[in-house]
């Protein structure tokens, strides 16, 4: 991997807007407004207090808009002929794909410790140095699917329909998977789909060191994932590169 691409790519994606004014803080904000939404002070949803709970949701939010938006963007560079400009580089196809994925888990790293220190300052939410690590280094891997389906997006959507996919896809994971609804207030349909998806069990694992959780299961179904999305990234990169 290109190091100096690395950093470019850092550069500017820490300098769009969008992260700066949506991205980064979006998730924090959010965290601050949705204990009164819900009016659940005190309450305790799957053994653990509401204040950590929503915590990881917004947490689960913040890893699925990063790295599916860094990844994504491949689209609109490839139709910017921007990739044409870097094949008369020594950066390889594969180089540039891997350094994107690495821009969108980097990316996701800020808007997690920012919302850590919000949940601890604002929401009281307490937890040792290693539950800390622990919790929120959870929901950092659980980013690397959704990294590899902004490759996949990136890949197969058109440029000009990119940014509406991606904000619909954002949101739809975001429904779908537990994270702006909490699972135990959901529908039974709901919960059903919550369990086929990466985010309730990287939700699971960040609560390992709290409370009795499937981590097996929960390894399981985020590995499938990364599988699964891999597999198809490779194989429309391959197309891509034919």
């Amino acid at each position: 991997m290109n190091t100096r691409f690395l950093v470019l790519e850092l550069l500017r994606a820490t300098r769009t807007r969008r992260y700066l004014v949506a991205t980064m803080p979006l998730p924090s904000l959010m965290l601050l407004v949705l204990p009164d939404v819900y009016d659940l002070e005190g309450v305790a949803l799957g053994g653990v207090p509401i204040a950590l709970s929503l915590m990881l949701n917004m947490a689960m939010f913040g890893v699925i808009s990063a790295p599916v938006t860094t990844g994504a963007s491949i689209a609109v560079e490839r139709g910017a002929g921007w990739q044409r400009q870097l094949r008369l580089t020594p950066l390889t196809g594969a180089g540039y794909v891997v350094g994107k994925g690495v821009v969108g888990m980097l990316l996701a790293l800020p808007p997690l410790v920012l919302l850590g220190l919000v949940g601890a300052f604002t929401q009281d939410v307490r937890l040792s140095a290693g539950q800390w690590l622990v919790c929120l280094g959870a929901v950092w891997l659980t980013g690397l699917p959704f990294v590899l389906l902004g490759i996949v997006l990136g890949l197969v959507v058109s440029p000009g329909a990119m940014q509406a996919v991606t904000g619909v896809a954002s949101l739809a994971l975001s429904v779908a998977g537990g994270v702006l609804i909490p699972v135990e207030l959901a529908p039974d349909w709901l919960r059903r789909v919550v369990l086929t998806l990466p985010m309730h069990w990287g939700k699971q694992l960040a609560l390992s060191p709290l409370v009795d959780v499937e981590v097996g299961r929960a390894l399981f179904v985020l590995g499938a994932w990364v599988v699964g999305l891999g597999l198809i990234a490779a194989r429309r990169f391959r197309a891509a590169e034919a």
